[in-house]
């Protein structure tokens, strides 16, 4: 790994941190506008066809997928939220992987190279593993990794089948939390930005372990 290598994937922990840390004092100083009854009154107000609509397309370019997830639990329930999500990843999925297997190929290697994410070479024995690997560890956000993977020599019916069960299985919190909003606490939304730090670290550690493992 080289040094510049090094130094973007520190100075993206350290922006990622600082972003969390930010998020967190934001919701301290709305703490006391911050309760179920404007959660709940917030999801509901926005137009359905909207935003399903953005839902299926919005995490494509980038959007943080998370929120959206957050809102679905609040306007379907559980089943409903999943139900939802895993129709809007395999779509993604499929998107993804047309996308980077078309005439858009060399711009996204561009891209993401200029990112600082690199295309990985992947034994075919190993890429069932990879790929779960891959979508389990919390690293680049969901956009990036799609496309990152769709690059890769993966085949179609790995990365769908292999990939999207993980995302949908990471799903459940998120949209647990939507679902039980009308019971949640404040202490709880600051335990879940906590949370989100830890496993952010974790993935970054993991990803660096794994890429000194690798090479």
């Amino acid at each position: 790994m080289t040094l510049t290598t090094r130094l973007r994937q520190h100075k993206k922990l350290v922006v990622s941190i600082l972003l969390l840390v930010a998020a967190g004092i934001a919701l301290w100083s709305y703490r006391d506008h911050l309760n179920r009854e404007s959660i709940v009154a917030f999801a509901e107000g926005l137009s359905l066809p909207l935003f399903v609509l953005a839902f299926f397309m919005l995490p494509l370019i980038g959007f943080p997928i998370t929120p959206m997830l957050v809102v679905a639990g609040i306007r379907f329930g559980f089943g409903g939220g999943m139900a939802v999500a895993a129709g809007a990843i395999l779509f993604h999925h499929v998107v993804a992987f047309r996308l980077t297997h078309g005439l858009f190929r060399e711009r996204l290697r561009n891209r993401l190279g200029r990112a600082g994410h690199g295309i990985p070479a992947i034994d075919p024995k190993h890429q069932a593993w990879f790929t779960a690997l891959f979508a389990a560890v919390h690293g680049p956000p969901y956009a990036p990794k799609l496309y990152l993977l769709a690059l890769t020599d993966v085949p179609f019916r790995i990365y769908l089948w292999v990939g999207a069960p993980i995302y949908i299985f990471f799903c459940v919190i998120p949209i647990g939390a939507g679902s039980a909003v009308n019971t949640l606490k404040p202490w709880v939304i600051y335990a879940l930005v906590g949370m989100s730090a830890v496993l952010l670290a974790a993935g970054f550690f993991l990803k660096k372990k794994y890429t000194r493992t690798g090479s």
